[in-house]
């Protein structure tokens, strides 16, 4: 009897019952859209490192990882060749490729820079990274003539173009020092500021002359297949991951997230500060509601009183009130579940230009372009139960002050 009461006193009340779903609805429908763009700027950032620069997990020997912030050259992997085969047996791995860092100076006779070189595999690399698309003029040839890439913002703070020659010097495997000219055939102008202005790689053939390589290895990088959402990714990630060490018990192994550690805590802690933001927002959703119902109580005192008096009791008043909050609060949040919804299908089939809306005050960090919508259902759920309760509990305070009145103090208005 008190649900078909809520419900008559809900439609008879349209106007009001419109504004309060309202209300809810853009709380959710903004929640949910700020969520997507914050799981989307998360999920680029992400994807840019990993094929760029990290990998999805990283192998290397013991030896060389307790060294490798020094980046010697030793401590390489045996076998490179049979590994990256067995390691591609995986179903979840995408791809396998070697590398290593070097430390060394680059020089233009009129200037000198400290740089910190990588050693790639040409035939390989663009199975685990994708720095082909971002590369302004050439890839590695198949000639014998030494070719370097470099980070465009580098370059241009030496002066330097597509067709330039620069000196590298370094010290060798058995480390004498070594010199010589590298032609510039490509530059790379990619999401991370650091490949940017600091990027320096040349290629597994003129490295193991120009280094002594021998075929070094000091780095096997490793690709997972993408997933379409982020923690499917994750939970494919760690599960190669942990295969990889029970198969190599030899070889250390480092996930992107635990290469990058600092970068995550201070995402993680960004997305904290969101979050928070966006919860602020349901509770101004939320004082509207109790507003409403307030006004609601008031502009029905001789109802109220009409009740009492067919024997209505405080308590039964208290839930009529909280009824109409709670369905309320339901249809404001499937017109915002479903809004949401709409709006998010849109971000994720085409994004958004975060470099057009934010121009040059994206600074450093490692996105750009076009950045797309997330689903996190998990969080929408949540979202949708809590702006429910919340129009439940908003109304409880008046609901309350209803069942307190006493039937003489109604009278007057009639």
């Amino acid at each position: 009897m008190l649900l078909k009461i809520a419900l008559r006193n809900i439609r008879r009340h349209k106007r009001r019952t419109v504004f309060s779903a309202i209300t809810i609805a853009v709380g959710m429908l903004f929640f949910i859209a700020m969520d997507s763009i914050m799981s989307g700027m998360d999920r680029g950032a992400i994807d840019n490192m990993v094929a760029l620069k990290t990998g999805a997990i990283r192998l290397q020997t013991p030896e060389f990882a307790a060294e490798q912030d020094a980046l010697p050259l030793r401590g390489g992997i045996e076998g490179c060749d049979s590994l990256r085969a067995a390691v591609l047996r995986d179903k979840r791995v995408k791809g396998v490729t070697g590398r290593t860092r070097f430390i060394g100076q680059m020089s233009i006779y009129t200037d000198m820079k400290p740089i910190i070189g990588t050693v790639i595999s040409p035939a390989t690399d663009s199975t685990v990274f994708s720095l082909t698309d971002y590369i302004e003029g050439a890839y590695f040839s198949n000639d014998n003539e030494r070719e370097i890439i470099l980070g465009k913002k580098l370059a241009e703070e030496m002066g330097l173009s597509v067709g330039g020659w620069v000196t590298l010097y370094a010290l060798t495997r058995y480390d004498a020092h070594n010199a010589d000219d590298f032609k510039v055939v490509g530059l790379l102008n990619t999401t991370d500021p650091v490949l940017n202005g600091s990027g320096v790689f040349i290629s597994d053939r003129s490295a193991d002359s120009f280094l002594d390589l021998e075929g070094l290895v000091t780095d096997m990088m490793v690709a997972v297949h993408r997933r379409v959402n982020i923690r499917d990714f994750i939970r494919e990630v760690k599960a190669a991951q942990a295969a990889l060490r029970s198969q190599y018990p030899d070889l250390t192994s480092q996930t992107f997230l635990e290469q990058e550690a600092g970068f995550f805590e201070i995402a993680k802690t960004k997305r904290a500060f969101g979050f928070m933001f966006l919860i602020i927002i349901l509770l101004i959703a939320a004082v509207g509601i109790f507003n409403t119902v307030l006004m609601s109580v008031y502009e029905r005192i001789r109802e109220i009183g009409v009740l009492r008096a067919f024997g209505f009791t405080q308590r039964e008043l208290t839930r009529l009130f909280l009824l109409e909050g709670l369905v309320t609060g339901i249809f404001g949040a499937a017109l915002g579940l479903a809004l949401g919804t709409l709006l998010n299908l849109y971000l994720v089939a085409y994004g958004y230009p975060l470099d057009k809306i934010a121009g040059d005050s994206m600074g450093d960090l490692p996105i750009w372009g076009t950045i797309y919508g997330e689903w996190n259902l998990a969080v929408w759920g949540a979202v949708t139960l809590f702006a429910v309760m919340t129009a439940t509990v908003a109304g409880y305070i008046p609901a309350r002050k209803a069942g307190t009145m006493e039937i003489i103090s109604t009278l007057r208005f009639f």
